[in-house]
């Protein structure tokens, strides 16, 4: 079973984006700025666990336990955290959620929480608020990736930048026409062969640009946040959850449960009262 999401947006904008090919999800843009100042809080951290329950048919949910902990903002008093997401598979049988993102165990990944326990994908963004740290192959170094696994190359205006002709499973509402980064392109000379005779100048196309390095997007994500305090963050697990239903439960109960009734006395049947001490009047006094 999928589940595909539209925001809200004007009726045009929404109309144009899902007309776009390929795509299966419209959801709003997040620059930069939106993934910090809308996060409960941003963290980094190792997958420890990726988990899949179902309290009942179609109603699945995916754990995703992260520990070796890094928090850029918001306030965490666990070892541990972990999300909660709509979605998953239960022998065999699931729920997808388009445009929410996946996650495997150890890998790394920087996060930027929102709603854990309350919306279906608590990333700010969904997918945009994700981005995975793995090593890169060419320099030795670790990268950046976003959700869809596109290396990420660039950081101009706020707008994170990919490589020309990356694939994006999302359409989104509100991004900027951006020209995606490229190195510059060499520069080519015409010149002579071993035999003298003029050589032909071919035209050298640019290449596409490095990716960018984990520890220059984790520095530029950790002074983004500096100013920004966050929530307090807390863990969702199936536990937790069965906890806060059931305690929801009681409260219904209780708010539904008939008011006390008087009891009748039997007829005949007298009631003892204390008995009244006369308070003297001011006339009495005197």
């Amino acid at each position: 079973m999928r589940l595909k999401l539209a925001l809200s947006m004007s009726t045009a904008a929404l109309l144009a984006a899902m007309a776009s090919p390929g795509h299966a999800t419209v959801l709003p843009y997040k620059n930069v700025d939106a993934l910090v100042h809308e996060a409960d809080g941003i963290v980094i951290g190792t997958v420890r666990s990726v988990e899949a329950a179902a309290s009942k048919p179609h109603d699945v949910y995916t754990y995703v336990t992260l520990d070796q902990l890094d928090v850029l903002s918001g306030q965490l008093n666990a070892p541990t955290l972990t999300l909660r997401l709509r979605g998953g598979l239960v022998d065999g049988r699931g729920l997808h959620v388009d445009g929410a993102p996946n996650f495997a165990p150890n890998e790394r990944v920087l996060l930027f929480v929102q709603g854990n326990g309350q919306d279906l994908v608590p990333l700010v963004g969904w997918g945009q608020g994700m981005f995975r740290l793995v090593p890169d192959a060419a320099s030795g170094k670790t990268k950046v990736q976003d959700a869809e696994g596109n290396d990420l190359v660039g950081l101009a205006d706020g707008h994170l930048q990919r490589r020309d002709g990356e694939h994006m499973d999302v359409a989104l509402l509100g991004a900027p026409e951006m020209t995606l980064a490229r190195q510059p392109k060499p520069e080519a000379h015409a010149g002579q062969t071993d035999d003298g005779s003029a050589s032909t100048l071919v035209d050298v196309q640019a290449l596409p640009a490095r990716a960018m390095s984990a520890d220059r997007f984790v520095a530029e994500m950790r002074q983004r946040a500096a100013g920004h305090r966050g929530k307090t963050l807390r863990s969702m697990t199936p536990q937790t959850q069965q906890a806060e239903a059931a305690s929801a439960t009681d409260a219904a109960a209780a708010h539904s449960r008939p008011a006390a009734q008087p009891v009748a006395m039997p007829e005949g049947t007298g009631v003892s009262l204390p008995a009244q001490r006369a308070v003297p009047s001011a006339a009495d006094q005197r």
